[in-house]
């Protein structure tokens, strides 16, 4: 299993626009996302990206804006 950090363009307030997902592989990241939020299901824009499990970082910050 690999970690991928999964995005979509954030349009508007109190929309899930980034998530981590614990796969095996991209198209089961993408899969897991577009299942677990409405917001991910039908959006064409989704950007997948392995996190390196091997390097120390900061993969996601969550601010709840306003």
């Amino acid at each position: 299993m690999k970690a991928y950090l999964v995005e979509r363009p954030a349009s508007g307030w109190c929309q899930d626009y980034v998530m981590v997902i614990i796969a095996q592989d991209e198209r089961h990241a993408e899969r897991k996302a577009r299942v677990s939020s409405d917001d991910f299901k039908k959006c064409q824009e989704i950007t997948i990206t392995e996190i390196d499990m091997n390097e120390e970082q900061c993969v996601l910050t969550a601010n709840t804006g306003a």
